[in-house]
């Protein structure tokens, strides 16, 4: 197989596994930042809610474009992680490396993200079409990339953040642990950059809901100050503990599992080389 395509498809299968299993979090944490004047909801009021709507499958609602966004974006990241080394280079490398490779998914990945959000707030059931076809006709095709700045603004430092602490955690204190608890090592080192890259760009989540929602025509800037004049700091901190959960364990399962996938294929690769 070729390499670059290994890389795509270990990633897309990685993160897309994840987005399933922690899709609920993700609803909830769309619920609880909510549109301008929303109820504050905590987590278990939020459940509760969501229950009462649309009963247990509302918590896997936009999954269809969460899973198109999440393998076609982490294919695109970690093929790009691989052709820039990030695990062999110094830490701004490392920082840099893993912020390009965010902001080119980020950007092919936009479209879906505004969808994801509004069919995780919507309980109508509409359809991904329909919702594409509904964010034109109303705003145009502008309107795709509505929040495109607050979600660089938010992943392009998170991932930077979390690739440099990843591979400077992982080279520090795997050493033979690597060799003999790679999965252990992996998946500690993934949830420790986890929750210091999550909670650092949180706010730039709430905003960029905010405007995918409202879809009012403010700007970044505008977003962030009828925020805090309505809501004080508390409200950039909205829907927090479910991001840091669904972020950090997401994370580091996607990691975990694509370094295993590519180990496995090597060694897979090798061995079959080995025996023709």
């Amino acid at each position: 197989m070729d390499k670059s395509w290994k890389h795509f498809s270990t990633g897309a299968v990685s993160g897309g596994l994840s987005a399933i299993a922690f899709q609920p979090l993700d609803v909830i944490r769309t619920h609880q930042q909510g549109k301008f004047g929303s109820e504050v909801h905590n987590v278990r009021q939020s459940v509760q809610f969501l229950l009462a709507e649309s009963g247990v499958p509302g918590l896997w609602r936009g999954t269809t474009p969460t899973l198109l966004r999440v393998c076609g974006g982490a294919g695109l990241y970690f093929g790009m992680l691989e052709q820039l080394q990030v695990q062999n280079r110094d830490a701004v490398s490392a920082f840099l490396g893993g912020a390009l490779a965010r902001s080119f998914a980020g950007l092919v990945m936009s479209p879906l993200t505004i969808v994801k959000a509004r069919m995780e707030w919507d309980a109508s059931n509409r359809s991904i079409v329909a919702q594409f076809r509904s964010l034109v006709a109303t705003y145009g095709w502008r309107g795709l990339y509505r929040g495109v700045w607050p979600t660089l603004l938010r992943d392009v430092p998170f991932s930077g953040l979390y690739v440099t602490l990843y591979t400077r955690l992982k080279n520090t204190f795997g050493g033979d642990n690597c060799v003999h608890h790679p999965v252990a090592v992996n998946f500690s080192c993934g949830v420790v950059a986890g929750v210091s890259a999550t909670v650092l760009v949180h706010p730039f989540d709430v905003v960029k809901t905010r405007m995918q929602l409202e879809m009012n025509g403010m700007t970044v800037r505008a977003t962030m100050a009828k925020m805090f004049a309505d809501e004080g700091v508390r409200g950039f901190l909205r829907g927090v503990l479910p991001r840091v959960f669904k972020r950090t364990l997401g994370t580091a399962i996607t990691w975990t599992m694509y370094e295993y996938l590519s180990t496995s294929s090597s060694r897979t690769r090798t061995t079959v080389t080995a025996t023709t």
